[in-house]
């Protein structure tokens, strides 16, 4: 419904789309100025290394590549430009637009029905809130790449019959990260077999391209450069926001972890499946991947950028003036604009002695994403299950977004 016909809507759209410009240019120079981009010049190093047909890991670099070969597919725009600080304003600029995509896109899966002006200023003023919150920051000062993978995500999960190879996008964001290999479980557990499938297909092709351009990657990686991840994340933090990390922390024994993230995953998956059979094309990948942060053995603030689809899903029930789902945003919102989990950090990120006690605000990244799997089984869940049965074939019906 048009509530401000065509030319209100245009003038009301442009100081929309002149303020999200704003609020990210004012970040990404904030970020530019103070952040250390030292992920960006690793990938650098590393693609330059896989360019000359070396291997990329075991680099002198400030912090080592610990990703699997695939991933040099991914980064390669860091290679671009004469330089580090140039490399990072292009992949600064390339992170941005993956955002504001992935924005629009989840603008369209929440309120498929509204206007194109409407949809715009969403997209807008999400947009401009999402750049300011912590997992945005810390991508952009770290010259991250979790918005990439999470674009490529949403974007594989976009617009299918499920025939279309767009889950190919999936897969090859599943080869680089396991945060959204979680979400080719969560595909076949609905019975989406050919959307899980060319997921495995671009997996496989990943890892198959990587073979080709950087052999010497895949053999170093295959001999010990896995390993480069588990001891990079070996040390107790305070700021890993993952089932595991938060035990790991709070000294508790590593089963308890484990236990804790497998009974997550098989509780998230089976929410996952029982949204997607019923065509909740939204929540089921908000679900999807929450449950893929939690059971991570490493999740820091920058990864959390996956969450952003379960913040959209909240504003689109908090807005039937659900209290539940207003409490959970504004806790969301309040914490990741605040960084509640940084403030008055110990010296070592690693808790002593008496200072257990601060877990209780420095985990809420796991307590939050606990609260919303939670509010998703009583809350979005019994709606659908009244509802009317769907048809039995997945695989062929149209999706939710336009």
């Amino acid at each position: 419904m048009r509530l401000l016909g065509p030319r209100g809507g245009r003038r009301a759209t442009a100081p929309a789309v002149v303020a999200a410009v704003a609020v990210a240019s004012a970040v990404a120079w904030w970020t530019a100025r103070h952040g250390s981009h030292i992920d960006t010049a690793a990938f650098r190093e590393s693609v330059h290394a896989a360019l000359r047909g070396d291997s990329p890991y075991f680099l002198s670099t400030s912090v080592p590549f610990v990703y699997p070969p695939p991933a040099l597919l991914v980064i390669v725009l860091s290679a671009v430009g004469p330089n580090v600080p140039v490399a990072s304003i292009i992949w600064t600029v390339v992170t941005l637009a993956c955002l504001a995509r992935v924005t629009w896109l989840l603008v369209g899966l929440a309120w498929p029905t509204s206007a194109h002006e409407r949809r715009v200023q969403l997209t807008c003023g999400l947009f401009g809130v999402a750049c300011l919150m912590e997992p945005s920051v810390r991508a952009l000062e770290y010259g991250q790449l979790g918005l990439i993978l999470l674009w490529l995500t949403v974007e594989g999960l976009h617009g299918q019959p499920r025939s279309s190879p767009r889950p190919l996008l999936v897969g090859l964001a599943a080869a680089v990260k396991l945060t959204p290999s979680i979400v080719l479980v969560g595909l076949a557990a609905a019975g989406r077999w050919r959307s899980a499938g060319w997921g495995l297909i671009g997996f496989i092709g990943a890892w198959v391209g990587a073979a080709i351009v950087a052999p010497a990657a895949l053999r170093d990686y295959v001999r010990a450069g896995w390993r480069l991840a588990s001891d990079v994340n070996a040390t107790p933090d305070v700021l890993n926001h993952s089932l595991i990390g938060v035990c790991s922390a709070a000294g508790l024994p590593a089963w308890a972890g484990i236990a804790g993230a497998a009974v997550t995953l098989i509780a998230g998956v089976a929410l996952t499946a029982a949204l997607w059979r019923s065509d909740d094309e939204l929540g089921g990948l908000a679900t999807i991947l929450i449950t893929g942060l939690l059971v991570s053995p490493v999740s820091w603030a920058h990864h959390w950028v996956a969450c952003y689809p379960a913040l959209v899903l909240l504003a689109r029930e908090a807005r039937t003036r659900r209290v539940s789902a207003v409490a959970l945003i504004t806790v969301a919102v309040i914490g990741m604009l605040v960084q509640i989990d940084e403030i008055a950090l110990p010296a070592s990120r690693i808790l002593g002695p008496g200072e257990a006690w601060t877990l209780t605000f420095r985990a809420w990244y796991v307590a939050w994403g606990l609260a919303f799997l939670c509010w998703v089984a009583l809350r979005v869940l019994p709606p659908i299950r009244r509802s009317e049965p769907q048809p039995a074939n997945r695989d062929e019906r149209q999706p939710a977004l336009p």
